[in-house]
């Protein structure tokens, strides 16, 4: 029992000894600092697609840019009275955005869950009972 630990322990010893650079032919040394191999991005030459400025374009941000529009021109128009007019077209690009808030469509959930749920290691679904013409008004104006 001795000589195989002993036997062990030389061969752990003979390893310890060689240098990186003489590790067996086809064989890469993994290294242990923080200078490991980095993935690579997409190449260069691949782009993503970019998003248009309809995509990018929401109510909130036309509220906002409005509201920041309009305080702006009522700032700058104490300097110069011209711009008063950007003022006003501050408050009409922020009741355009507020109207557009309340007649466009919700958008349906990223992920949200279709209904069901594992129960006994099966996957039920159901469907939720349909809601009347109040209850589809409820839902509308339903904070999310």
């Amino acid at each position: 029992m001795a000589d195989r630990i002993e036997q062990e322990i030389e061969e752990i010893l003979a390893k310890i000894d060689r240098m990186p650079g003489d590790e067996e032919p086809g064989r890469e040394p993994i290294p242990i600092t923080a200078k490991r191999k980095r993935r690579q991005g997409p190449a260069a030459g691949i782009r993503r697609p970019a998003f248009s400025a309809p995509d990018r374009l929401s109510p909130t941000t036309l509220l906002f840019a409005g509201a920041a529009t309009m305080i702006a021109g009522l700032l700058l128009a104490n300097f110069w009275p011209s711009f008063i007019w950007a003022s006003f077209a501050g408050v009409v690009i922020f009741l355009g955005a507020f109207i557009w808030s309340l007649l466009r469509s919700p958008r349906p959930a990223k992920a949200q869950p279709s209904g069901g749920h594992f129960w006994r290691d099966r996957y039920i679904e159901y469907q939720p009972p349909s809601a009347g013409p109040v209850g589809r008004l409820k839902r509308r104006f339903r904070k999310r």
